[in-house]
């Protein structure tokens, strides 16, 4: 059988092909991203905006059955067992030089632009580290949404990060689940990208601030080693996200300005994830004096 697989969007390289690349070569099929005349054709669609394009897959290729998944396809495909828990195919991105994977799925909380608790459900231990690593790379991502929900997991896989010598970067972390064990522990990982959380709304300021409080405790750097996704819904959420950035340089770390990729932004917000998102001008200059250089 040849397989032709279909990246539609995302930066990342695309776990779910990469699994499907490992059964489908165990099968004896030709599999990648440039196969001619294929049988089958996987469409892996990360956000909902490239849906639609996407769709026309099967007219380039009348004679080849077509698989959509993806949440932006939808919330309701999912891999079979015996592909989920492959060993990735590391080798249909040459690039790659760190490895990949969920450690945990799901998440306990219910935030209400995130469709992860409809996807995965309640946080679920999913695989060892040990089971999605390549040996031959130094670096690993793990792409758990909740890494520190499950603190007897966390320490044990932290730790098995940490015996095998490899550098470390994770998908977001919650900072107020964090405790002097947990900080502690990340301090002694080494990080090849900033530590990430999250300060998605106004309500959480004393959480974070703790939590931040906690980090610096524990020897790590805010200002350069730190980072928070600072969540910007909608126009209406501006102002608060204006002043989470504010709040998060008061605190001496860095936001991150996040926004609904399916959504328009407004010039405004553009403004905003310019200043807070390049670091050499978000240290220098308040977001007022950068907007008035900026419109004149």
């Amino acid at each position: 059988m040849k397989v032709l697989l279909v990246q539609a969007d995302g930066l990342l390289p695309n776990l779910a092909l990469m699994k499907l690349s490992t059964w489908h070569k165990s099968q004896g099929d030709v599999v990648g991203f440039n196969v001619s005349d294929p049988d089958r054709i996987y469409v892996s669609i990360v956000f909902k905006k490239n849906k639609e394009n996407s769709l026309g897959v099967p007219r380039l290729y009348s004679g080849a059955e077509v698989f959509y998944g993806g949440p932006g396809h939808d919330l309701e495909t999912e891999l079979p067992p015996e592909i989920e828990f492959s060993v990735p195919d590391y080798a249909l991105y040459p690039q790659m030089d760190f490895s990949m994977g969920f450690t945990t799925r799901g998440c306990i909380r219910n935030c209400y632009f995130c469709n992860v608790p409809e996807k995965e459900g309640i946080l679920t231990r999913w695989q060892h580290p040990k089971d999605f690593h390549n040996p031959t790379f130094k670096k690993i991502m793990l792409l758990d949404n909740n890494w520190l929900a499950d603190k007897e997991w966390f320490m044990g896989t932290s730790q098995w990060i940490i015996d095998n010598g490899l550098r470390l970067r994770e998908g977001g972390m919650d900072v107020r689940l964090l405790d002097d064990d947990m900080a502690e522990r990340l301090s002694q990982l080494r990080f090849y990208q900033p530590l990430h959380f999250a300060f998605d709304d106004d309500g959480d300021a004393q959480a974070v601030h703790d939590g931040i409080n906690l980090l610096g405790k524990h020897g790590i750097n805010l200002r350069h080693n730190v980072e928070f996704y600072v969540y910007v819904d909608s126009p209406k959420q501006f102002e608060s996200g204006l002043a989470r950035c504010r709040q998060l340089k008061e605190w001496g770390t860095n936001p991150f300005v996040m926004y609904n990729r399916d959504s328009p932004q407004t010039e405004e917000i553009k403004h905003l994830q310019r200043w807070a998102n390049l670091k050499w001008i978000f240290w220098k200059i308040d977001f007022a004096e950068y907007n008035r250089k900026v419109l004149g």
